[in-house]
């Protein structure tokens, strides 16, 4: 289903309504919309409102910059069956230096059913490296200072020395995306196989995810579990031997 920018009184606002149905593969085994399938919504609500704006995948080849995730955090309150209609509005929060801040709201009907945060960084698509935000990227979005979460993203986590892996695996061809590196999504994937069976079985609304470094086709990952502090279910996806390189942190809470 196509999106649309929300209008009041005839005036475009930054908001951006993306209309979709929960799919097949966004439930989980009870057939309800799973953390998954809510980040699936959320990326495509986020990659077509950028489209729109004359700064998505096709139109690389003019503006030679491309939007790359750094960090997000989902909440979700309500899990709506296969097949039903749900609607992401999202909205650029921030433009600034490097970076953009992006939140969500997703509706069934009249009940709010999750919150979302992002973090975005700006990079060359011919170097790999970050550039700066410029007038004409700035000029092609509406922002709105409106956050839909009163803390700050995460930026980083500690993994307790010793701790072995809970999960391994190979990045495989089928985890690529367009980028030519491991979707985020499939990050989720990773750090889910890593939970205590009992932690799956009860997974709490909110999950988190601080993405490091990339992950490229045939790296052997390996996803450590931990309990932090405070109660959060922690899983740290590395790679590399006695210097791992470490790749993203996420968090289940």
């Amino acid at each position: 289903m196509e999106g649309q920018l929300r209008k009041t009184g005839g005036i475009s606002t930054p908001h951006f309504i993306y209309d979709a149905a929960v799919a097949y593969s966004d439930i989980g085994p009870d057939q309800r919309l799973s953390h998954g399938g809510l980040l699936r919504i959320l990326q495509e609500a986020a990659a077509i409102a950028s489209d729109e704006r004359g700064f998505g995948p096709k139109d690389l080849p003019r503006t030679g910059v491309c939007w790359i995730l750094s960090g997000w955090r989902a909440e979700l309150a309500a899990r709506p069956p296969w097949r039903a209609h749900v609607r992401a509005e999202t909205w650029p929060r921030s433009l600034d230096g490097f970076f953009s801040e992006r939140d969500f709201l997703v509706w069934h009907g009249e009940e709010l059913i999750a919150r979302g945060a992002s973090k975005w960084v700006l990079v060359n698509a011919g170097t790999g490296r970050l550039t700066r935000v410029t007038e004409a990227v700035r000029g092609a979005y509406d922002v709105e200072e409106r956050s839909v979460f009163d803390a700050p993203l995460l930026s980083n986590g500690v993994t307790p020395p010793d701790t072995p892996a809970a999960f391994s695996t190979l990045a495989g061809r089928r985890d690529m995306d367009a980028n030519r590196h491991v979707n985020n999504i499939h990050y989720l994937d990773y750090a889910l196989e890593a939970l205590p069976r009992e932690v799956f079985d009860r997974l709490p609304n909110t999950v988190e995810v601080v993405f490091r470094r990339q992950i490229l086709e045939g790296t052997t990952i390996r996803c450590l579990y931990a309990l932090t502090e405070d109660g959060k279910h922690q899983v740290e996806i590395q790679s590399g031997g006695e210097k791992p390189v470490h790749h993203a942190f996420v968090w289940f809470y």
